[in-house]
């Protein structure tokens, strides 16, 4: 009971800390379209090798991860500035 006590205030610190960009005079379609052009230039990709449960045969998961710095970098280029999120 504690650990899911623990786990619920941890969401609801982790929504009242996140980060908003801002860019004036900017439609929210646009801020999508921004949003998700920089994700895709800044996530990078790779593949996994995980064994099945057999143990003879292994397959190749799809694995991506965001570089963070990069999707800053990306959104401050397109004018947007960072803050946070209330």
């Amino acid at each position: 009971m504690k650990m899911r006590v623990a786990v619920l205030f941890l969401f609801v610190l982790a929504a009242g800390c996140s980060a908003a960009w801002d860019r004036s005079n900017v439609t929210g379609a646009q801020l999508v379209a921004d949003t998700d052009a920089c994700r895709v230039t800044a996530t990078g990709g790779r593949l996994e090798l995980q064994e099945t449960l057999s143990g003879r045969t292994a397959l190749l998961l799809p694995v991506s991860t965001l570089d963070h710095r990069a999707f800053a970098a990306c959104m401050r280029e397109r004018g947007y500035e960072q803050g946070f999120a209330d």
